[in-house]
C-alpha cells in the first residue's frame, strides 16, 4: 500500500514537471472583453487537448472550456460569458467577453493533455483579470460650436450697448414730446378765460393815450 502511494505521488510529480502551464500575471478588460494566453510546455507532441478557464484561487467555478486537436484549432462557447479559443504554437489564446466589474477575480488556465498518452493535467499560476466599470463621457462641444459660441458672445457684447442707447433715446424723445404737449395744453387753458385786449388809435391832438 505504501509503495503504491509513493508510486502514485511520483507519477503525479513527474506529470507536473512534464507539463508546465504559464499565463500573464495581470490583464485588463476593455468594454467587458479580456484577452489572455494560456501557454503550456509538454515533453511530447500533443494531438488532442482540453483547456478550461477556472475562476478563483482554488478553482471554484469553471467559466468556459474548449477542446482542440490537429484538425480543430478554433473553438467558441456561448452563454452569458462567452469564450473564444484559438490554438497557437505552445499555447491557447483565449478571448472572454460579457464580463462585468463584479467578475474581477483571479482566473487560472487548466490544461489537459488527452492524446497521446500519458494523460496529464496542470494549472497555470493565475491571471488577475480587472474589469473596470463604465466610464462617463462628457459631451464636449466641437471646435465649430465653440467658435459659434464665441461669435454669439461677441455679438451680444456689441448689441446690448446699442440696444440700451436706442432705448434711452426713445425714452428721451417720449419725455420731450410729453412735456411739449403738457406745456401747450397748459398755455391754452391759461389764456382761454382772459378778455381780448383791443388796441386804440392814438390821437396826438388830445395828448398821449394808452396805445393798447
Amino acid at each position: 500500500m505504501i509503495v503504491e502511494l509513493i508510486t502514485f505521488i511520483s507519477l503525479c510529480t513527474h506529470a507536473g514537471r512534464a507539463l508546465r502551464v504559464t499565463q500573464p500575471y495581470r490583464a485588463v478588460a476593455v468594454d467587458g472583453e479580456v484577452r489572455l494566453c494560456c501557454s503550456f510546455h509538454a515533453r511530447h507532441a500533443v494531438e488532442e487537448m482540453r483547456v478550461a478557464l477556472i475562476r478563483g484561487l482554488h478553482g471554484e467555478q469553471q467559466v468556459c472550456a474548449s477542446s482542440f486537436n490537429l484538425t480543430q484549432s478554433y473553438h467558441r462557447t456561448e452563454g452569458a460569458v462567452q469564450c473564444r479559443g484559438e490554438l497557437s504554437p505552445g499555447g491557447v489564446d483565449l478571448v472572454v467577453w460579457g464580463l462585468t466589474p463584479e467578475d474581477t477575480d483571479l482566473y487560472r488556465c487548466r490544461v489537459e493533455l488527452l492524446y497521446p498518452p500519458p494523460y496529464m493535467v496542470n494549472f497555470g499560476n493565475g491571471t488577475l483579470v480587472f474589469i473596470p466599470g463604465p466610464t462617463v463621457k462628457e459631451d464636449c462641444p466641437s471646435p465649430a460650436a465653440q467658435k459659434d459660441t464665441v461669435v454669439d458672445s461677441d455679438s451680444a457684447t456689441v448689441i446690448l450697448p446699442v440696444a440700451a442707447l436706442v432705448f434711452f433715446i426713445l425714452i428721451l424723445i417720449i419725455v420731450i414730446l410729453t412735456y411739449k404737449i403738457i406745456t401747450t395744453d397748459y398755455r391754452k387753458r391759461m389764456y382761454a378765460n382772459m378778455a381780448p385786449v383791443i388796441s386804440k388809435r392814438v390821437d396826438c391832438r388830445f395828448g398821449y393815450e394808452n396805445f393798447l
